[in-house]
C-alpha cells in the first residue's frame, strides 16, 4: 500500500508560480492554488488581495516577477 503525501498549500502556489511565471514579466502576482491574478499597478494590490481571501479564505503568495533583462543587485 502506497503512503500519500498531501501537499501543503504554499508548494502548491510556489510550483504553479514556477511553471507559469514568464508569462508575468514586469507584474506583480498574486498566487492562490492553481490561480494567477496580476496586475503592473502597486495601487490594485490591495483590492485584489481582499478580494482574494474573501474567496479563498487564505493570503495569497505575493510577489514581482521583474522585466526580462532588469538587473537585480544584491548586498
Amino acid at each position: 500500500m502506497t503512503k500519500m503525501v498531501s501537499k501543503s498549500k504554499d508548494t502548491t502556489d510556489q510550483e504553479t508560480l514556477s511553471k507559469n511565471w514568464e508569462k508575468y514579466r514586469g507584474s506583480i502576482v498574486m498566487v492562490v492554488g492553481d490561480e494567477i491574478f496580476a496586475t503592473k499597478r502597486a495601487k490594485k494590490v490591495h483590492k485584489i488581495v481582499q478580494e482574494i481571501e474573501e474567496k479563498f479564505h487564505r493570503r495569497p503568495l505575493i510577489t514581482y516577477i521583474p522585466k526580462e533583462g532588469t538587473l537585480i543587485l544584491f548586498t
